[in-house]
């Protein structure tokens, strides 16, 4: 499709660009390639208001301003309707982000209840996430401030592992402290030495809304977690 562009000065035509969106765009060079990251970035934050904007005008504006034409509206007018959009960013981004909570609250609540009906030897925390004891040590009971010797294997529901340290790296030396992973916090201060776990963390509990690079957003995610030693720091 091609959109055709008028950039006017008083009231007639000056000029026109051209804009081929039918192809992907050539970058030739590093400037194009700056050139592209910088309307990457500009398409993404107008995304999140939630507004469809009128592209025309959009685009006019922006050669207008790098050109430094004669702007419609006074600076105070342009600031005062940019931060009517930084509100309107984070409002519609909330109600996005609570609608995604729903949805995932609501899946969990559908496989937990699935769970608990196949397994009746996992609990449920009164933090929310659930458990089960695969075996049960009778060493020091984890405390926060001291330092747990562990390992563990990360998995999602569908079984797929994500990150895991049995016979992958070196067994995990850590403080027991809120720098780590929420559910996993309460869930070392649960066990004594000794003990092997399975953690189910809602995805509040887990990674919550931003994920990491391997997992998504809003996971429900299954730790088994195998804690030999607890210790002073």
């Amino acid at each position: 499709m091609l959109c055709i562009i008028g950039l006017t000065t008083s009231c007639h035509k000056k000029d026109s660009l051209v804009i081929n969106t039918s192809q992907p765009a050539e970058l030739r060079n590093e400037a194009d390639s700056l050139s592209w990251a910088m309307g990457f970035t500009l398409a993404q934050n107008i995304a999140k208001t939630g507004i469809e904007p009128n592209r025309e005008i959009l685009v006019q504006a922006l050669i207008a301003t790098l050109d430094q034409k004669q702007q419609p509206m006074t600076q105070e007018q342009t600031y005062q309707l940019l931060n009517k959009l930084e509100l309107l960013a984070y409002t519609n981004q909330s109600k996005n982000q609570q609608a995604k909570l729903e949805e995932a609250r609501n899946q969990e609540q559908a496989y937990f209840s699935d769970l608990l009906k196949k397994n009746p030897n996992i609990k449920k925390s009164d933090k929310g996430y659930y458990y089960e004891v695969l075996k049960e040590g009778n060493g020091r009971k984890g405390e926060p401030g001291l330092v747990a010797l562990f390992d563990y294997k990360g998995s999602f529901t569908n079984g797929q592992i994500f990150d895991q340290t049995f016979g992958n790296c070196d067994t995990v030396r850590h403080v027991i402290n809120e720098s780590i992973m929420p559910g996993l916090f309460d869930g070392l201060c649960n066990m004594k030495a000794g003990s092997s776990y399975r953690f189910y963390f809602p995805c509040e509990m887990a990674f919550g809304a931003k994920g990491t690079d391997n997992i998504p957003p809003y996971s429900t995610v299954i730790y088994q977690v195998d804690l030999y030693a607890v210790t002073d720091l």
